[in-house]
């Protein structure tokens, strides 16, 4: 797990990161190569009975790996090959007296730390527009999803002025927003001032939560050796689970876009990376079960092409309907790709995860009836790219 700039974010991560979102471009752009043995910052102890200040991070501590032994780290092969990263709190759950201050770190990660009323959810991430509209192919033509489907942008209440301390009693959110400067996100700091049970989103990643735990002063909170053994507990699975999930072996004819396993581990590749198919078969590319992810598999002509696709996704923060939406409408059956498709080779099976508040499925199926290679990447994560040989 070593810290990686994630290149794109629908849910763009630092070429395409630091430019989207606002300028977050770079936030979820070359993302994130893990780097739990990089830096060798203190993670401050979660909480003891004379402590004032607690620190949380966004995706692995920068020395996380320093806190399991040698065998259970992952290699600089592995994280070259597949791009690990882990979509959670680190540590998830905290517990501090009342009066205490979280602090959380993001660094250059594109993550928020939204913090709702008790018993309230987090901010959707999309929001839905007026129809689509005005969005051709290269031959000059209108996609099928003009008028027909809402447009698609970023949510604006992400994009609120944040300040360095923030009071929180149970009774008003507290959110982050999305930081859209260059370099790491400030420090977020939350000062809780009632007793309770909270819970804190990520409004980029669905299901990625962590908890805060509110004590009176009266009461003791865990020592410090009692909370470090709970974060390299917290490391150790996601470590396995991220070993777990390179061993994916999708079925015949279809691709896994990235793996995912428990507790918000990612592999950002495809499985296969190159796969060999004959003409007028139908591929299923899909997201795993578990992700908090969204990808997409876009294909084009050229890999500049792509990469203009990619770069356009996110813009102040109107997004590019063609990147999201389906190239064309898959209620007709399989998507078909040939080198003339849409005037220049392009299909697209449009956005896709695993989160019911935005309009993606799961999965999506392109048919290739022309033998070639045909190379394809997500737009949200450039990095992750993929070849299909067809005979």
């Amino acid at each position: 797990m070593d810290s990686r700039l994630d290149k794109g974010v629908v849910r763009a991560r630092s070429a395409h990161a630091g430019r989207a979102l606002g300028g977050l471009r770079g936030a979820r752009a070359v993302r994130l190569l893990l780097a739990l043995s990089a830096a060798s910052v203190v993670i401050a102890a979660p909480a003891v009975a004379q402590a004032k200040t607690v620190t949380v991070y966004t995706g692995p501590p920068p020395n996380a790996q320093k806190l399991v032994p040698p065998s259970a780290r992952l290699s600089a092969s592995f994280k070259a090959k597949y791009n690990p990263d882990v979509n959670a709190f680190f540590p998830q759950k905290v517990t501090i007296h009342v009066g205490d201050t979280v602090s959380f770190i993001r660094g250059m990660m594109p993550h928020t730390i939204d913090i709702p009323p008790v018993g309230g959810q987090d901010l959707p991430f999309l929001v839905a527009g007026a129809p689509a509209s005005g969005v051709n192919d290269a031959a000059g033509k209108p996609f099928w999803f003009n008028g027909k489907v809402p447009s698609l942008s970023l949510n604006p209440a992400l994009f609120a002025p944040t300040r360095s301390l923030v009071t929180y009693d149970g009774t008003r959110r507290v959110d982050s927003g999305f930081y859209t400067g260059n370099g790491s996100a400030p420090v977020f700091n939350v000062k809780f001032t009632k007793a309770g049970v909270y819970e804190v989103f990520c409004d980029v990643h669905y299901q990625m939560t962590g908890t805060v735990v509110v004590l009176p002063k009266s009461k003791p909170v865990p020592s410090a050796a009692r909370a470090k053994a709970a974060l390299a507990a917290q490391v150790l699975a996601d470590l396995k689970a991220l070993k777990a999930a390179a061993k994916i072996k999708p079925a015949a004819n279809s691709v896994s876009v990235g793996s995912a396993g428990p507790g918000g581990s990612e592999l950002f590749a495809m499985f296969p990376a190159t796969l060999h198919v004959k003409a007028g078969t139908v591929v299923t590319f899909s997201v795993s079960p578990d992700t908090r992810e969204v990808h997409t598999v876009t294909f084009g002509p050229t890999a500049a092409y792509l990469t203009k696709l990619a770069n356009g996704l996110l813009i102040d923060p109107q997004l590019t309907q063609q990147d999201l939406y389906p190239s064309d409408n898959p209620a007709l059956g399989p998507i078909t790709l040939s080198p003339t498709s849409h005037g220049n080779g392009f299909a697209n099976a449009g956005g896709l995860d695993r989160d019911p508040t935005t309009p993606f499925p799961a999965s999506g199926k392109i048919m290739f009836t022309t033998p070639g290679t045909y190379h394809y990447i997500c737009t949200i994560h450039p990095f992750m790219q993929g070849t299909i040989i067809v005979s």
